[in-house]
């Protein structure tokens, strides 16, 4: 079954966000990966978190000659050739981008023509896994922080997760000092705890945003809010400075959302740095590179857990390995992104993604999508 067609679709699908006093759309960039075999069999793959345009580029320039006329069955032949050819001593970027989105399109051509689904293929720990919700976007005064935490606890969601220290890096300039500026962070932190009571656990994210010290500031003034896990704390997951940051405060850290290559994972587990990691299937190496990930944070007894990216994907990810957790419904990213593309991508319903039997993803894009969302030349 060999590799006869590769077609990367550069989109900018419109995502809704609406909340009370919020009724607008944003434009989020994916990449879909179209693979047809000589057999008929077409699969599906995804990359985001990069400049979409460059990404599509690097597929459809560098990576489809390479791999044209390959065994699409042999998976890690294809994504060994791909490494050799884009990270050269190590380099990762926009080629883990690349090989991610190659990989899954693979993984779902391999469910389709063996009639399983992903996720079994994967292990098939569970069928059915939670998830918890980021909400708590820097747009929304505190007012509909609240409301919105409150929407999305009465869908079912254990969970939420909030943006934070985009406030001190944008709007430093409408408070007196830093610390006034990380003081309304912790009030919009508050503002939801008091919203939804304590019986629903409230993450934060930091996205790198903030400096090791402002990073401990804010958590500290936090402190009483009972925060069920800080993500991305330190500025580029440097994994030295987020193991002092874990043991100063003594709190749940994850990582790994926006990293690619295995050896930054590594580095984030032998420097105890997480207590969750984070293996992101759109940028991390597909499916192959998120089990070699799982499967290395097994031996450090490390659960992992879906962040950022796309959760319709990473969900095979969480369901097949065995230290699989929890998965992040991320509505004005790339999970709104995906849904414009494929309408009958999975929802959660009462706080979870159900799997099904469905050979592959199970969800195909819509021709008429990947043409309408297309960027525009």
């Amino acid at each position: 079954m060999k590799i006869a067609r590769v077609t990367a679709h550069a989109l900018n699908p419109p995502v809704p966000i609406r909340a009370p006093g919020i009724d607008r759309t944003v434009n989020r960039p994916i990449v879909f990966v179209e693979i047809e075999t000589d057999s008929g069999i077409v699969g599906h793959g995804i990359t985001s978190l990069a400049p979409a345009k460059g990404a599509a580029a690097l597929i459809a320039n560098t990576v489809t000659p390479l791999i044209l006329g390959m065994d699409a069955r042999r998976i890690t032949d294809v994504w060994n050739a791909m490494y050799r050819e884009l990270c050269h001593r190590g380099q990762t970027g926009l080629a883990y981008h690349a090989i991610s989105a190659i990989d899954i399109a693979l993984w779902d051509i391999r469910g389709k023509a063996l009639k399983e689904p992903v996720w079994r293929l994967l292990g098939g720990a569970r069928d059915k896994v939670p998830c918890y919700v980021t909400m708590g976007l820097p747009s929304m005064d505190r007012d509909q922080l609240a409301s919105v935490a409150k929407h999305w606890v009465s869908q079912g969601m254990g969970g939420v997760k909030m943006v934070v220290g985009v406030i001190a890096r944008d709007r430093a300039h409408e408070f007196p000092n830093m610390t006034e500026a990380l003081l309304e962070d912790a009030r919009r932190v508050k503002a939801v705890r008091d919203a939804v009571g304590h019986s629903t656990d409230i993450a934060i994210d930091i996205n790198c945003e903030l400096d090791p010290a402002q990073a401990l500031t804010l958590v500290r003034m936090c402190a009483g809010y009972g925060l069920a896990f800080v993500e991305e704390p330190v500025p580029d997951n440097d994994a030295r400075q987020m193991a002092d940051f874990r043991r100063q405060t003594a709190l749940q850290i994850a990582a790994g959302q926006s990293m690619g290559a295995l050896y930054r994972f590594k580095e984030l587990l032998v420097q105890q740095a997480v207590d969750i990691i984070q293996p992101n299937v759109v940028n991390c190496g597909g499916y192959t590179g998120g089990m070699r990930v799982a499967d290395m944070a097994l031996g450090f007894a490390t659960p992992i857990c879906n962040g950022g990216g796309s959760t319709q994907h990473n969900l095979h990810l969480q369901a097949g390995a065995v230290n699989g957790t929890i998965c992040e419904w991320h509505p004005y990213q790339s999970a709104g992104a995906v849904a414009a593309i494929c309408p009958t991508a999975p929802k959660p319903q009462n706080g979870y993604l159900t799997l099904t039997d469905a050979p592959g993803l199970g969800f195909d894009p819509d021709p008429a999508a990947l043409k309408e969302y297309a960027y525009k030349e």
